[in-house]
């Protein structure tokens, strides 16, 4: 089985994400078993996995350990009567008293019961369990500086199977000293979560003899490999650029110093990327013969086959898919469209992304405020993230992507797929792949705000031209089919199996 590696499955699901659900379906279609591995615990499991459609796909640490009895459509209220209506405690809600002090408090995500805080009689929170789907799932127990010390996750009967262990650090906040795991009969003890992930992937590896491992998540795999003892095939995929500005000889993203050694040492076996060009690039920069550039998205025959009228696109509709963060330069965007507003009153902009969390939401703020400082938010909006963008896709006249580097840019090929022309800065990697310039889209030279400007205002200038290019681009995004990008990852099978790679001889035909 082929076993793709990442974090978690959100709710708002990442690209990241996605590509492995669309990747498992080009498997199916293969008829190579294939299981998502997450590594993170996630509350949302049931909800997500039924949104994405892998229910009962996905193998996550913690599950794998725990095995809870879940009870995804039950109401918790018996459980929260049960854990409040103690002997000599008052009951008011969610809220158990004695003696006029609250001591049970519990807390609820949505209808479901979430954690229940225990407090002693100076009003200190000692004790934090936590529920899931109706589970005792862990436990959380504090010092008198309210700094936990211990996070104790259980089995479906109730004893303890994962402990972390925490000392105090500085500022006050919690250092994970020791985790300690009851598998196998034994007590397992590792330093730190690389040990426990490394520990968890030997043993979905040791239980299946034909295992491939695909790390979609660098940053939760490259330390864990050199940890495993079971020796199978390891790839990493690079979903963005593995340099910090794009450019192939530039400085690695840290993450990805070890991989040249991880290669030579046997830890990693190959690369995969999602463009050719990118392929080549890594091919040379860690001196690797097994780079595969596969895409890690496709674009379904109904898409490709289905007609939408120019007519339906709204004059002046720009569109913008990027989650809010600096290497998206939506500020380039942003600025060029206030511009343009004085020349074309009906051009409006939508930018479809969640918000980056990185330095509490710096970008995001600064995006907003550039925004109403400039008194644009008639025309321009952020209409936070949407699973679905079908219907943005089809009525808008452009999509435009003015980021510093990506990995493929899926939301320039999903807008080609769906007739949408695309105006993209010509960086790495993915753009020159997927827009066939003066055909379905144009490119740019990287970051050049003036040429963004420039193009943009003689394309809302001469819709005309704009039809012809909406006329061409599911034709230039065809390529992207689902049989050609199935054709692809066999196409690395069988190469690598011919190269030798022990296990995937059992995949190729």
């Amino acid at each position: 089985m082929f076993y793709f590696i990442t974090s978690r499955e959100d709710l708002l699901t990442s690209a990241i994400e996605l590509a492995q659900v669309k990747r498992m379906h080009i498997f199916d279609y293969l008829k190579v078993k294939s299981s998502i591995v997450t590594l993170q615990y996630n509350w949302a499991h049931y909800q997500v996995e039924k949104k994405l459609g892998v229910t009962d796909r996905v193998i996550n640490l913690f599950q794998y350990f725990q095995q809870l009895p879940y009870h995804y459509d039950d109401d918790d209220q018996v459980l929260i009567d049960q854990l409040l209506k103690q002997p000599g405690f008052q009951v008011n809600g969610l809220v158990a008293s004695r003696d006029g002090n609250q001591r049970i408090i519990a807390h609820l995500n949505g209808p479901r019961l979430y954690y229940v805080d225990y407090r002693d009689r100076f009003g200190f929170t000692d004790r934090r369990d936590f529920y899931d789907n109706g589970c005792l799932t862990y436990t959380e127990f504090f010092e008198d500086r309210s700094r936990v010390v211990t996070r104790q996750y259980y089995d479906g009967q109730g004893r303890p199977k994962i402990v972390y262990h925490y000392r105090g650090g500085e500022g006050n906040s919690p250092v994970l000293c020791l985790i300690q795991l009851f598998d196998q009969g034994n007590w397992w003890n590792f330093d730190d979560e690389a040990g426990l992930r490394a520990y968890f992937m030997d043993r979905l590896a040791g239980a299946d003899s034909q295992a491939v491992f695909i790390s979609d998540r660098s940053d939760y795999t490259m330390k864990e490999f050199t940890l495993m003892h079971e020796q199978l095939p390891r790839y990493q995929v690079f979903h963005s650029a593995f340099t910090e500005d794009g450019r192939p000889n530039s400085k690695l993203f840290a993450v990805y110093d070890p991989v040249k050694q991880a290669l030579v040492d046997g830890q990693l076996t190959g690369l995969i990327s999602a463009t050719q060009q990118e392929a080549a690039d890594a091919r040379q920069r860690f001196a690797t013969p097994a780079s595969y550039g596969i895409p890690v998205t496709y674009i379904p025959d109904a898409v490709l086959q289905k007609k939408v009228p120019f007519d339906r696109r709204k004059p002046g509709q720009l569109i913008a898919v990027a989650r809010l963060t600096n290497v998206k330069r939506l500020d380039h965007l942003i600025n060029t469209v206030i511009l343009l507003h004085k020349k074309h009153p009906d051009v409006n902009l939508k930018i479809y992304g969640y918000d980056d969390e990185w330095n509490n939401y710096a970008t995001s703020h600064a995006l907003k405020k550039l925004v109403q400082d400039k008194q644009a938010s008639g025309y321009i909006h952020f209409c936070g993230y949407e699973h679905d963008l079908t219907t943005v896709y089809e009525t808008a006249q452009l999509e435009v992507l003015t980021s510093s580097y990506e990995g493929f840019a899926m939301a320039l090929l999903e807008a080609q797929g769906h007739g949408c022309p695309a105006v993209s800065y010509d960086i790495n990697y993915g753009p020159a792949e997927i827009i066939k310039d003066q055909v379905s889209g144009r490119l740019l030279p990287a970051g050049d705000v003036h040429a963004l400007y420039t193009v943009l205002d003689e394309l809302l200038s001469h819709p005309a031209t704009l039809k012809d290019y909406a006329d061409h681009a599911q034709a230039v995004a065809a390529k992207y089919s689902f049989e050609h990008v199935a054709g692809r990852w066999q196409d690395f099978i069988t190469a690598e199996a011919s190269r030798g790679v022990q296990h995937l001889a059992a995949y190729a035909k």
